[in-house]
């Protein structure tokens, strides 16, 4: 999961929507907001509001937007173009980097968890690490240049997961809790399905996605109660290896076939890239691609991130389906 902040940013662009007179397009970092006619100017500092915030009455109000699904802000087509979040106009005392999230009362959207995925929590353990919060890159378009090699890989719409060995203790959780082994769990349930408890040695941990069905509303084709494991990630002693070992250490455990599809790898290539994360699965052809997760072949440190150098890029399709879940 990515951060999530209201924030107040300076506008790079804003052009005249190709198909309304009283519409323009306002560009924020690589997001696109379809606002009204000169309400805002290139340059201008305003809030922006991104995709899955919720929004509290008093602030429904005073933007003059109709009520949407729970308040919730979604990606949108307005006459044509691509609408992702709202514009607001800064108020007194404001400046340009405040997060104003709390000052505005806006919340992120979470979608209930499901019994069999909350399970019973065991107590935390420092050495379970928590996965990477992958930022989205329109929030950081500069952030990979075309020198940077690259690999892209399909972004799966299912529950983060993840397993470790620590001294011959396995421990199984979701991205952020450690949970007890239940037979039903299903955190534990992938964790049998890949035979964790037999392959993993001491000082490894890999991270991954569940998915299958009445996991999230992409069932990828899978039967009720059928679930699958990606494994997209994995450390030893405390460091994220490298794509080459990582795919070493799949083929070791036997695992290679649950790396999730390799759309792309080379130079990096942001209009190629952007392009990989529409259209369909390549896990299954009838159903539409959450989007990509692009990092480094090898592993990099980047200070705007500050954290690893990786992020995701997701598509439209997916962000524009009806009645759509975003557990994780």
């Amino acid at each position: 999961m990515s951060q999530f902040k209201v924030e107040v940013v300076a506008i790079d662009n804003v052009a005249n929507h190709p198909n309304a007179d009283r519409l323009d397009i306002a560009q924020i970092r690589g997001w696109r907001c379809v606002v009204g006619r000169d309400q805002f100017k290139t340059g201008e500092a305003a809030v922006y509001i991104p995709i899955d915030a919720v929004l509290p009455e008093t602030l429904v109000k005073e933007l003059g937007i109709e009520k949407g699904y729970r308040n919730k802000v979604k990606s949108i087509k307005l006459r044509g173009e691509f609408s992702q979040g709202l514009l607001m106009k800064v108020r007194n005392g404001w400046k340009l980097g405040d997060d104003v999230t709390d000052a505005i009362g806006i919340t992120k959207w979470e979608e209930p968890i499901p019994v069999e995925m909350r399970g019973v929590m065991a107590p935390r353990d420092p050495r379970f690490v928590m996965y990477t919060d992958i930022e989205n890159i329109k929030n950081y378009p500069t952030v990979f240049t075309p020198a940077d090699q690259v690999i892209v890989t399909e972004k799966i719409h299912g529950t983060n997961w993840r397993a470790a060995n620590f001294d011959g203790d396995i421990l199984v959780g979701s991205h952020r809790t450690n949970l007890k082994e239940t037979e039903t769990n299903l955190y534990w349930r992938a964790a049998t399905l890949l035979g964790v408890r037999e392959k993993l040695l001491p000082g490894e941990q890999i991270f991954g996605e569940v998915y299958g069905s009445k996991i999230q509303d992409l069932s990828y084709g899978k039967a009720p109660g059928e679930i699958a494991v990606a494994i997209f990630d994995v450390m030893k002693d405390g460091r994220f290896l490298d794509y080459s070992d990582l795919l070493d250490f799949l083929d070791s455990k036997g695992w290679r076939s649950h790396y999730p599809p390799v759309l792309y790898g080379g130079p990096y290539d942001e209009k190629k890239i952007l392009e990989y994360a529409k259209g369909y699965s390549i896990l299954h052809h009838a159903q539409i691609k959450e989007g990509v997760v692009i990092k480094m072949r090898e592993e990099a440190y980047d200070e705007k991130l500050a954290g690893r150098k990786i992020l995701k890029a997701i598509g439209e399709q997916y962000l524009l389906r009806k009645e759509g879940t975003e557990g994780h």
